[in-house]
């Protein structure tokens, strides 16, 4: 007698307890992150907000399911949307749509590997810059839906170019 392993689904997803993401039919625990982490992920935040107010954009932050296909759903540590994209999203649900930028903090448990997996697979998927923050090594990588990756130390500044107009936050100002 052969038995095939189950493969779960969005719904499954909905249903579990938790912060999790769906990769590849198989349901992940995603870990709570330290200190580091939330301080460069709120810095990030705040830039971006208070750049989005007059522009045509929305921030998000945790949790924010995306859909990459029907057996998978990641979550970035931040994203931003457009204006229309909110106002077309689901109230409940995962969002059946990829945010124009995605922002991965890479936590202490994160084997860079995996990040730089998970940036192209944003890219893959339709996203247009994915951004990774690293404030161990104190550095940012800037993917672009192009194939260019810029690497960013703290002297370095992010900045949206094409994808968020005017735009720009210094490195150094996520790791303090």
């Amino acid at each position: 007698m052969t038995t095939t392993a189950h493969r779960s689904t969005l719904a499954d997803l909905e249903q579990h307890p938790g912060r999790c993401e769906l990769i590849e039919g198989e349901i992940i625990a995603m870990a709570p992150t330290g200190l580091e982490h939330g301080r460069s992920s709120r810095q990030l935040v705040v830039a971006l907000a208070q750049w989005a107010v007059g522009h045509p954009f929305e921030v998000l932050v945790g949790d924010t399911g995306f859909i990459w296909s029907e057996d998978t759903v990641r979550a970035p540590d931040v994203a931003v949307i457009t204006a229309d994209q909110a106002a077309a999203a689901p109230v409940r649900g995962f969002l059946p749509f990829l945010p124009l930028v995605a922002v991965e903090v890479v936590s202490p448990s994160d084997a860079w590997s995996d990040v730089q997996e998970k940036a192209a697979g944003w890219l893959e998927h339709g996203t247009a810059m994915v951004w990774l923050v690293d404030p161990r090594r104190r550095r940012v990588e800037v993917w672009s839906a192009n194939g260019q990756v810029q690497r960013l130390d703290t002297s370095g500044t992010i900045e949206g170019g094409t994808i968020l107009p005017g735009f720009r936050v210094a490195v150094a100002a996520l790791f303090g």
